[in-house]
């Protein structure tokens, strides 16, 4: 039998499969990046209403708080806490620390970077990203997580 390689059935298969009814929270401080990753999103199939969003870390902490997140997209230079300090938050605690995440940053210095692998991001772009590799980084983590979930 020959199956035809739908991207896009697949990309909402990912999605729906590994976010369930649960929505995305996006975290940065620029409103153009907001929108940017808002309509990459939509374009993969993602109800607007599940979108959320917060313009830094302390913000981000008190809506992960009182929401539960499928996927946590955030960048790593923000006022008030940072990407990095907000993933070191999140990881440190058992109800948090497994929610998926994607970091996003225009200037990933070294350390920045071994922070993040050493706190278990899979999945760091840097911008300019296009929406292939935004698609790509966000559907692997998804999937790795959903996968991880089922095995334990």
């Amino acid at each position: 039998m020959e199956h035809n390689f739908d991207k896009n059935y697949l990309i909402r298969e990912i999605f729906s499969r590994g976010l369930g009814d649960k929505p995305i929270l996006v975290i940065d401080d620029e409103i153009q990046i907001q929108q940017l990753l808002s309509q990459y999103l939509q374009k993969a199939y993602i109800d607007p209403d599940k979108i959320v969003y917060a313009s830094n870390g302390k913000e981000a902490l008190l809506k992960i708080q009182n929401q539960e997140f499928g996927l946590i997209i955030v960048d790593v230079l923000m006022p008030k806490m940072s990407g990095i300090q907000l993933v070191k938050e999140l990881k440190s605690r058992a109800k948090f620390k497994n929610i998926p995440l994607v970091l996003i940053s225009g200037n990933l210095d070294s350390e920045n970077v071994k922070d993040a692998i050493l706190l278990g991001v899979r999945n760091i772009l840097v911008k300019p990203f296009n929406y292939d590799l935004f698609l790509e980084k966000v559907a692997s983590t998804i999937d790795f997580q959903f996968i991880n979930d089922r095995a334990s």
